[in-house]
């Protein structure tokens, strides 16, 4: 099965990027306890469109995905698909929004240091599970619950924690933890525009 490994990358125009402070939203999601959101990646629709070829895809903006992160506390529990809101404008511990707003704001907590990527095209055995970050166009090995989502959902990509760059990570609390990006496949209805969970052994 051929997928598109998350690599990394430097250069103009490249449709992935882990981390970052600054993303283009109006305002700073905020989990239902108040605390800011962590900005975990984002995604360029257009550049990522034009490699990728997926009609799910939006074709301008950018996809960004925010999570819960406390450095002192434990939060697994919090950004598993338990505890995701689906519904568009609910406060949640995880939160996925398409954006087309051209000026992007600074987030008010400590981020990721920002680290660009790109897609390359990989070779995965057929039921092999992977521990890579990776775009896939159906659901991969070890991904338990997207059946229950797919009539509204498409699955996109998985990311791995130790992906992340130093010292996050365990941005998805334990460093060999799995985090699953689902996108809406009708954006702009009641749903929101994409779902984010992790798994872990």
């Amino acid at each position: 099965m051929r997928v598109r490994r998350i690599i990394s990358a430097s250069g103009e125009g490249l449709p992935f990027s882990f981390g970052g402070d600054r993303a283009y939203v109006s305002v700073w999601p905020k989990n239902p306890d108040g605390q800011d959101l962590l900005l975990l990646f984002s995604i360029d629709c257009k550049a990522a469109s034009q490699r990728l070829n997926r009609v799910d895809l939006p074709s301008q903006g950018y996809l960004h995905v925010f999570s819960t992160y406390d450095p002192d506390d434990y939060f697994l529990d919090s950004i598993t698909i338990d505890e995701v809101q689906l519904k568009r404008g609910c406060p949640s511990y995880t939160y996925v929004v398409h954006s087309v707003v051209e000026v992007a704001i600074q987030s008010p907590r400590p981020s990721i240091p920002l680290a660009h990527a790109d897609f390359d095209e990989v070779s995965v055995a057929e039921g092999e599970m992977s521990t890579s970050s990776m775009v896939y166009e159906t659901t991969p090995v070890g991904q338990r619950v997207f059946s229950t989502l797919s009539d509204s959902f498409s699955f996109f990509c998985q990311v791995y924690s130790s992906d992340f760059p130093e010292p996050f990570k365990d941005a998805l609390y334990l460093s060999d933890a799995t985090g699953y990006l689902l996108i809406n496949k009708q954006l702009g209805g009641e749903l929101a525009d994409g779902c984010f969970f992790v798994q872990a052994a």
